[in-house]
């Protein structure tokens, strides 16, 4: 009996091996002739990389290629070079697009520099990967105290070949904020060409969303090559060589004006609407990930984190003007959410990760700990509700309240309508494509059709908002807070609303704020006031007023903005008392 269990095992792992074998055939010699045929063509140097290297350079000219917007590749030497970028992107899909990029106009494949040493030993693997097809330099990590040969291990490999290229993002980590892609950067790049012989060519690359990979890319190029929609618009901007002169220091600083010249010439690192405004700020969060924000009023002020709605930015001031925020002595912080306006994107982000942003926030511009309030409008309501729990909150207001959407079954009570839009919204999860060209095509009457896109929004206000935003100066601040909202492009809208389904994890009969009022217009047909009473019943103590004949927009009305902000302000210095 075991004689025959053991050959049947044998026989069993003989089979089963045989089949993998099989299968890997199967797989392999198809794509081993595709490559071929499609590379063709192509350089020596393209055609001698792994075959992942070759399926990502088949792809990336088939369907990427056509999106990337390049100027200035005529400034590529015609040997071996460094090329130094701005560096924006966590997900490394900038060297993915500059990598490929030359390989395909140009046919140079370069070698991206990155540490080969790391605690963690499936980075350490990764990387080993990543170097055995071709794709990284590796040098030894300098944050381990091996900076002895860096720069000799580019310089080498540079002098190997007629055309070798080595990327280098000088600035080291990725990060969102524009400026600080242009501070402390290594000389490293400058060293190495000074060892190699060789010129370093300046670049910028930018116009993608934050948030894409070098996945994201390919498959989004794919779907647009389906439907003929352009996908995204990246931009790459090259700049004449540099010769090292034997100051590293002078020439990186060279180097450095020269990616600042070609990222001025990108429209995403354009300064965006309010950019420029003394009120504006931007900080960089422990993931570095960038959380812009407006700050006005004076600065000894009663500090009020404003949230902004649904299609909202920091831009949403409504009627707190300058003068207003003054008199009351209101210090208003308004942030953007991720992904909308100038804050980075946040991957499948959720309402308590917006508590963790505004705990940075805070503690960034006032103290750790120190005390503030919080009013949140419409679905920026929902977001203060997340924060319930912060240390240094002591009052909350929720004005036209979305409450807690993802109470779904809630809403059927309050509103047929709503309810079917929700529940569509929540379908999103789902059938995201679908989404992505609703909000697609919402975005483009936004931006190209606004006097028909505004009257859309109106159809179905109630006659207070309509009478509120007809006002031309309500007009236009509705349409530059809506614009910027869309900043970033289709996709942070779906973002936004998945966020708005996630639970708050929050027990609404403990919240750290001592007063939370309520204030929703009776009239109000955007959020019904069904919503504010029943949210009234889940938070104890909480104070509520209903506003006749008003609508969802009656913080548009100075009268009612400077009334809420007295109220807020009241139960602030109450609460601390």
């Amino acid at each position: 009996m075991r004689a025959k269990t053991g050959k049947s095992f044998w026989g069993k792992l003989a089979r089963r091996t045989g089949y993998a074998a099989l299968g890997f055939a199967a797989v392999a010699v198809p794509m081993h002739l595709f490559l071929r045929r499609e590379l063709a063509g192509a350089p020596e140097t393209i055609r001698a990389q792994g075959w992942p290297i070759r399926l990502m350079q088949v792809l990336f000219a088939k369907y990427v290629l056509r999106w990337i917007e390049v100027e200035g590749l005529e400034h590529l030497p015609a040997g071996s070079f460094v090329l130094a970028a701005n560096h924006s992107y966590k997900s490394g899909v900038d060297g993915f697009i500059l990598g490929h990029l030359l390989a395909t106009r140009v046919g140079c494949v370069p070698r991206i520099v990155i540490t080969a040493d790391s605690r963690n030993w499936m980075v350490r693997a990764e990387r080993w990967v990543l170097h055995h097809y071709g794709i990284a330099l590796l040098v030894a990590d300098p944050a381990l105290g091996k900076r002895q040969g860096v720069s000799d291990t580019i310089a080498a490999y540079l002098r190997e070949g007629e055309r070798h290229a080595v990327l280098i993002f000088p600035a080291g980590r990725a990060i969102a904020d524009p400026v600080r892609q242009l501070q402390n950067w290594s000389t490293g790049a400058m060293v190495a060409a000074m060892k190699g012989g060789v010129p370093v060519v300046p670049a910028a690359i930018g116009g993608l969303r934050l948030d894409w990979s070098p996945e994201t890319v390919i498959f989004a190029a794919m779907e647009g090559e389906e439907n003929g929609e352009p996908p995204f618009r990246m931009r790459v901007r090259i700049g004449a060589p540099l010769l090292p002169t034997g100051d590293p220091k002078q020439d990186t600083e060279r180097l450095r004006e020269a990616v600042a010249g070609l990222m001025a010439e990108i429209p995403g690192f354009r300064p965006a609407p309010g950019e420029g405004d003394p009120g504006f700020g931007k900080m960089t969060l422990h993931d570095g990930r960038t959380l812009a924000y407006m700050d006005r009023g004076p600065r000894d002020g009663t500090p009020v984190l404003y949230f902004h709605g649904f299609q909202g930015s920091r831009m949403e001031r409504m009627a707190a003007d300058d003068a207003l925020l003054e008199r009351l002595r209101v210090r208003l912080i308004a942030p953007d959410r991720p992904g909308i306006g100038l804050s980075t994107p946040l991957r499948n982000r959720t309402v308590t990760d917006w508590a963790r942003d505004v705990r940075e926030l805070t503690g960034h511009l006032l103290g750790e700990g120190k005390p503030f309030s919080i009013l949140g409008f419409s679905a920026g309501a929902t977001y203060a509700l997340a924060c319930g729990q912060l240390p240094g909150l002591r009052a909350i207001s929720l004005a036209g309240s979305l409450g807690l959407p993802h109470l779904i079954s809630n809403w059927r009570r309050f509103s047929q309508e709503t309810w079917h839009i929700l529940l569509s919204a929540k379908l999103a999860n789902f059938r995201q494509s679908t989404f992505l060209r609703i909000e697609a095509k919402h975005r483009d009457q936004l931006f190209n059709h606004w006097e028909s896109y505004f009257e859309d929004v109106k159809r179905g206000l109630s006659a207070d908002d309509v009478r509120v935003l007809g006002r031309p100066e309500v007009e236009e601040a509705f349409q530059q807070n809506r614009r910027e909202s869309y900043s970033q492009g289709p996709g942070y809208m779906l973002q936004e609303v998945q966020a708005l389904y996630s639970d708050p994890l929050v027990d609404l009969t403990a919240l750290a704020a001592c007063t939370v009022l309520i204030t929703h217009g009776l009239a109000d047909q955007v959020v019904p006031v069904g919503v504010a009473r029943h949210l009234h019943t889940l938070i104890p103590g909480s104070g509520y007023q209903e506003l006749p004949r008003r609508g969802h927009y009656f913080l548009y009305d100075r009268v009612e903005m400077e009334n809420l902000l007295e109220a807020l302000v009241r139960a602030h210095g109450e609460c601390g008392g």
